[in-house]
């Protein structure tokens, strides 16, 4: 039945039953199950190392070479003695020269020919084997060490027959004199190098009295150790005997000897002869 003025309104109980039926129409439907998701367990973080600070090693304090007033001071033709059982006889001065020969026991005997020379935080000799006992060798370079360790000492004694002159050693400039040249053939023997081996100036002159300076040296040196000799022949044409002064003009650390050159043995000759 219409009720007058208006639409017919579905009753109650019809709306229930139509919204049974569309939640039944909806249960029916087959909808795919939802998938639980499979939990992942969380990464650990592996924990990166910090990396240990290598330590820089302490820079060493570098020790002071000793003054060159504290090497022993020694003459050409003395007689020393060896204070350590080893010391190394050596082609040249320097710790990593050559060994010209077997290690010296202790109180071996050496002659000085020339020096102090430093290289390498020690002073050198030039020596001479004056001991009858082993090891045997013509000549050779000594470190001397220093006061109050030295590795050599003074025996007081001189060689029998000392062909040296006289010997100087130095750093820069230097005069020596009065030095007597006798007759007969004479040498001069040196050596010099650059401190800081960049390199040196070295020369020498002899000075005759009253007269004037005979150059007898003019060497440069460059950035290593450098050697010479002068002959008996160049010696002998300058002329140069009597009482003399010994002059040396450098800015190298030296040392140098004018030995008288022995003459030859005739005995020893006559030994050779067939």
């Amino acid at each position: 039945m219409t009720a007058r003025g208006g639409p017919i309104q579905p009753s109650r109980s019809r709306r229930a039953a139509l919204f049974a039926v569309l939640l039944a129409a909806l249960v029916g439907c087959t909808l795919p199950p939802l998938s639980t998701p499979t939990p992942r367990p969380t990464p650990t973080p592996t924990p990166v190392p910090s990396p240990t600070p290598t330590l820089e090693p302490p820079t060493p304090t570098p020790e002071p070479t000793p003054d060159r007033g504290a090497i022993p001071d020694f003459a050409a033709g003395e007689i020393v003695a060896s204070l350590i059982d080893g010391l190394r006889v050596r082609q040249r001065p320097g710790t990593d020269a050559l060994i010209s020969t077997g290690l010296l026991p202790l109180d071996a005997e050496l002659e000085v020919v020339m020096g102090p020379f430093p290289v390498d935080a020690f002073g050198w000799y030039l020596v001479a084997d004056a001991d009858a006992a082993d090891p045997d060798f013509e000549e050779g370079w000594v470190a001397a060490g220093y006061e109050p360790d030295p590795f050599l000492r003074a025996t007081g004694r001189t060689a029998e027959d000392v062909r040296f002159v006289v010997s100087l050693a130095g750093a820069g400039d230097a005069e020596e004199g009065p030095i007597e040249i006798a007759d007969g053939d004479h040498a001069i023997r040196w050596i010099a190098a650059d401190p800081e081996r960049r390199g040196c100036r070295f020369a020498v002159s002899l000075v005759p009295g009253g007269g004037d300076p005979v150059a007898v040296i003019r060497a440069t040196v460059g950035g290593g150790i450098d050697r010479g000799t002068l002959q008996p022949q160049t010696f002998d044409s300058l002329g140069v005997r009597g009482t003399v002064f010994a002059t040396v003009a450098s800015d190298c650390d030296w040392a140098l000897v004018i030995e008288r050159i022995r003459e030859p043995d005739p005995d020893a000759s006559a030994s050779q002869a067939p």
